[in-house]
């Protein structure tokens, strides 16, 4: 157990960056690992624990993920130690399933994408030293974490028995209360010896799934369907599917055409040119006539006021024609569509 400030810091100043950069501009929170504040040593002591805290009128349960220090390379079957670090933002106390606190809201980490799944670095052997609740769930370290402080999480997770390059999505939660979706964040861990393809390297960044990324297939194209009866849009590599989203389609006086076509271009901004002069984030234009793939537009009028559409919209064919995707969706269907990447549009 760390009991000193000064050992916390020197084993946390070797921190590097776990996963691409690529994925910054993402759904889930991927950040440059820094120092880790020397303040939070005292919450790892063996000083008793205060279960009391005062219920705001408005409790608001999030987190941020600071940073995870683990080995990057492992060997199949191997015990290694993990440590993740993430900051309780919200306006509510956390405790964990040791601190001896019974009626409070007690924090787990959780298994993600898909939630709640087994996780295949969960081991029985060692679940009395592992810190792991359940294959779905990891104890926290650290006895109580007030608003603003950080809290650890310090497990030993046992290397499936088959070689690859493991992804595995965690996100805090309130037991029986709520999931912090804002905290989500994942771990890449390559066991053995895996053969990835290197032309497969940046195509892994855009997998959202926790899963062995080694056994992937992703020998086809890239490609980008939409389906109008359903309102959904989902990215694929020949028939293994990235993502998928919920879109807003044409309206049935100005219908999205159907087809399949091409990226024609993309534009980080494209501001429409007749009136009323829609601004279009993440544009890409996919046929001629002005047809785009694009974040929720805006208008701007003369006093400078600036309107987005209703969040609403978005399952509903409300557009003049173009595909509108959730401002976080349409950042990720940027990054991954391509000049060239063709569009299906089906009915």
């Amino acid at each position: 157990m760390i009991t000193s400030p000064k050992k916390l810091a020197a084993l946390l100043i070797c921190f590097t960056v776990m996963l691409p950069n690529l994925a910054l501009a993402r759904n889930v929170r991927r950040v440059a690992l820094t120092p880790f504040p020397q303040a939070h040593a005292e919450e790892l002591t063996d000083q008793p624990v205060n279960c009391e805290f005062e219920v705001p009128e408005e409790p608001e349960n999030k987190a941020e993920f600071v940073a995870v220090r683990r080995k990057a390379f492992v060997a199949v079957g191997e015990a290694f130690e993990v440590k993740v670090f993430i900051k309780n933002t919200g306006n509510t106390p956390w405790f964990s399933a040791d601190s001896g606190c019974k009626a409070a809201p007690m924090v787990s980490l959780g298994t993600d994408k898909e939630r709640d799944r087994s996780s295949p670095f969960y081991s029985t052997e060692i679940k009395s030293i592992s810190n792991w609740l359940a294959p779905n769930r990891i104890k926290m370290e650290s006895k109580r974490v007030d608003p603003q402080g950080i809290a650890t999480f310090i497990f030993v997770s046992k290397a499936p028995a088959e070689i690859g390059l493991y992804r595995e999505f965690f996100t805090p939660l309130v037991e029986g209360v709520t999931w912090m979706d804002s905290g989500i964040f994942s771990i890449d861990t390559k066991v053995g010896e895996p053969d990835i393809d290197p032309g497969k390297r940046v195509l892994l960044s855009f997998i959202q799934e926790s899963t062995n990324l080694a056994k992937v297939d992703l020998t086809g194209d890239k490609k980008i369907e939409v389906d109008l009866s359903e309102q959904r849009m989902w990215l694929k590599v020949g028939d293994y599917t990235i993502r998928e989203f919920r879109v807003s389609t044409g309206k049935s006086r100005t219908p999205t055409p159907v087809g399949t076509t091409k990226i024609l271009e993309k534009k980080e901004v494209r501001v429409a040119s007749k009136s009323p002069h829609y601004i279009m984030p993440k544009w890409m234009m996919y046929r001629s006539g002005g047809y785009g793939i694009h974040a929720l537009p805006s208008l701007g009028n003369d006093r400078g006021v600036f309107w987005r559409e209703a969040l609403t919209h978005i399952g509903i064919p409300v557009s003049h024609g173009c595909i509108r995707l959730l401002p976080k969706d349409a950042e990720f269907a940027y990054d991954f569509g391509e000049v060239g990447t063709t569009v299906v549009v089906r009915r």
